[in-house]
């Protein structure tokens, strides 16, 4: 079970890196950084890779700082009694400033929130499963596809805040989605970065 765990460890600490460093670059490539919103006197193609710019670094800090979390739980859980003791590892402290991350700068509600009225509102001039086609370019065209369908009907969905129960199960759908999305990107960036 370990080696298991050490290997899914191992794996989330290689993607998680390789997708920073994938987005880092296409955030240093564009002109003019991220501004306030997507330009009007800008080329659609400036505009589009602004916006996924934007939405990337929204779901890279979903995905990152959970992930963080989880992992560093599982760290601790293979040394038992002495992964929560402070004096034999520095573990329970990067767990605690792990929870933290998870809520700084935008808790995740907030930011999943955010990235479902961005993608709504700019649906006339960039479709969903467009944005998604293009941050995912070069990945599996079957999962690209797949994720395509659902981040259509996802966002197709009016309004996050009702409290009927439909609404509760596509806000657990879009979490759930956003973090598949995210870890999709990954594991593309690691591919680049593996051939």
């Amino acid at each position: 079970m370990v080696a298991g765990q050490l290997k899914r460890m191992n794996h989330s600490a290689k993607r998680t890196t390789a997708g920073a460093f994938r987005l880092y670059r296409d955030f240093l490539n564009l002109e003019g950084g991220l501004k306030g919103g997507p330009g009007t006197d800008e080329p659609d193609a400036v505009k589009k890779k602004r916006f996924d710019i934007r939405e990337l670094v929204m779901l890279q800090k979903i995905a990152a700082s959970w992930d963080s979390t989880d992992v560093i739980r599982s760290a601790m859980s293979i040394f038992g009694g002495h992964g929560v003791m402070e004096d034999f590892s520095s573990l329970p402290r990067l767990y605690r400033d792990s929870a933290v991350n998870e809520l700084w700068e935008g808790p995740r509600n907030v930011l999943l929130t955010q990235i479902h009225r961005d993608l709504q509102r700019s649906s006339a001039w960039y479709k969903p499963s467009e944005f998604l086609g293009n941050i995912l370019s070069g990945l599996d065209e079957g999962l690209v596809a797949e994720l395509s369908e659902e981040i259509t009907e996802l966002v197709s969905y009016s309004s996050l805040f009702s409290m009927d129960e439909k609404t509760i199960e596509v806000c657990r759908r879009w979490d759930a989605f956003c973090h598949r999305l995210f870890h999709s990107y990954q594991d593309l960036a690691l591919q680049e970065v593996e051939n």
